[in-house]
């Protein structure tokens, strides 16, 4: 018995030295087996508006989603889909009074005063199926020269129903003057200052009445509006098909009038989670009010696109383009040429690039009976300290029109470009006071022209001073 008490005692000391390793070894600490590798821990997903992993730790190699919007659709690429609040709506007022002189395109050679009252709204209303995003901005701009409404309104609409996404939008606007340089601060999305949901508006930058050629003031109504489905034919691919039907009427005086349809369908695969491509096929064709004359331009492209969610989004589409000329003035013809469109959007720590180029077959902007554009813009903010920011914008466009050798008129090529700098102070989150400087050149290289805005050159100068007065926003439920 003494020795049976003896063989238990030791057993039962071996089993309390021994039983934490063997806890330390059990299932949860076992090494995985060769060439499998550990799971990462789940991440919750980000607050709306936050930023993305890698923009809180540059240094990270965790993969992230990439923009949702598909290279072949017809809105343009983000940073990311968690930009901005969700489900608010947001109002905001704008103040500003410009000074300019110097433009005879813009019709004023002597110094002119401008003033701008401007509201804007802001609704993001979001639920498991679907998105609505509108953004509108109503007011007037005042003068000695002329008083005129400003007028904006975009909205989009996503339903998503399985593996289909429908998407249906609108691009109004009635302004004054070209919304290229538009209020001597680069446009009118710069003078009302930043949308609560982040950048990107509802239509690709290639979608569109073109407007890049400058004009003298006179009012101007411009409508887009688009359809878009996508179907997702696996985790990695997808289709979608759109259409958009675009018209710009000038009010009061003898512009070109025109329109445009478009349809474009496309293929999308992605590489990686950063990395995809798509191929598009897109058909544009343009009317004109005043002429029996048409356009049709059809183009093939091969595109590419990288994103890191919230740090930096690129892509670049480009490929062969073949424009049919149908109509009196420009007889009966084919012309090859080439189309690109592209982006580049990145944020640094203490600022953000954003940077475009497009070349393709426009309307004319008024001026022309159709063109082959090019135009590249940039927008490059620095944060100078907590309360000031500094911005600088710029913008350049050359536009040749599509008439054969041996057509009725002359072959007219138009270059523009702008310079904007600006200084923002930030009293409270949404309330700036903001001081630019724009300059605005517009170049003519014809001996003739039958548009009212000819002349050789002309350059625009306008400084202005302005108020961004942002409302606490209204949460939604």
């Amino acid at each position: 018995m003494a020795k049976l008490i003896h063989v238990s005692y030791c057993v039962l000391i071996a089993v309390i030295l021994c039983a934490p390793r063997a806890w330390a070894q059990g299932p949860d600490a076992a090494k995985p087996e060769p060439g499998v590798q550990p799971v990462a821990p789940y991440q919750p997903p980000l607050a709306a508006g936050s930023t993305s992993i890698l923009a809180l730790n540059p240094n990270s190699d965790i993969p992230v989603a990439g923009d949702n919007r598909p290279l072949s659709g017809v809105q343009d690429q983000t940073l990311g889909t968690n930009l901005g609040a969700r489900n608010v709506l947001a109002p905001s007022f704008t103040a500003a009074s410009e000074m300019g002189t110097g433009s005879t395109a813009s019709g004023f050679s002597q110094p002119s005063a401008f003033y701008l009252l401007l509201a804007t709204l802001d609704l993001n209303h979001a639920s498991d199926r679907s998105e609505l995003v509108l953004h509108y901005t109503g007011g007037g701009m005042f003068s000695s020269y002329l008083n005129s409404a400003v007028q904006e309104v975009q909205f989009t609409y996503n339903f998503k129903w399985q593996r289909w996404t429908l998407l249906v939008g609108d691009d109004a606007s009635y302004l004054s003057e070209s919304p290229f340089g538009f209020g001597g601060v680069g446009g009118l999305g710069l003078l009302t200052g930043d949308s609560p949901f982040g950048p990107g508006g509802p239509l690709s930058s290639i979608l569109g009445p073109n407007q890049t050629i400058p004009t003298i003031i006179v009012p101007r109504l411009s409508n887009t509006g688009i359809t878009q489905i996508e179907y997702k034919l696996s985790p990695r691919s997808s289709w979608t098909a759109s259409g958009s039907y675009g018209t710009l009427n000038f009010l009061g005086v003898d512009f070109i009038n025109s329109a445009e349809t478009l349809f474009q369908t496309g293929y999308n695969y992605s590489l990686n989670p950063r990395s995809s491509i798509a191929v598009i096929y897109r058909f544009d064709d343009f009317r004109f009010t005043q002429f029996g004359q048409s356009i049709e331009n059809h183009v093939m492209q091969f595109a590419y696109g990288r994103n890191v969610t919230g740090r930096l989004n690129w892509h670049v589409a480009a490929g062969p383009s073949v424009v049919m000329l149908r109509g009196p003035l420009t007889g009966y013809g084919n012309n090859v040429s080439w189309a690109v469109d592209g982006s580049l959007n990145y944020k640094m720590d203490r600022g953000a690039l954003q940077l475009s180029y497009d070349h393709v077959v426009t309307g004319g902007s008024g001026v022309l009976v159709g063109a082959q554009t090019g135009q590249v813009q940039a927008t490059i903010e620095r944060s100078l300290s907590p309360k000031w920011q500094g911005t600088a914008s710029l913008g350049y466009a050359t536009s040749g029109s599509l008439l054969p050798p041996g057509a009725s008129l002359e072959k007219q090529n138009y270059s523009s470009w702008y310079a904007v700098a600006r200084l923002d102070h930030q009293f409270r989150p949404g309330t700036v006071l903001f001081v630019s400087y724009e300059a605005q050149l517009q170049a003519l290289n014809a001996a003739a022209c039958g548009a009212a805005n000819c002349g050789g050159t002309s350059i625009a100068h306008e400084f202005s001073v302005g108020f961004n007065f942002g409302l606490r926003p209204i949460s939604l439920r």
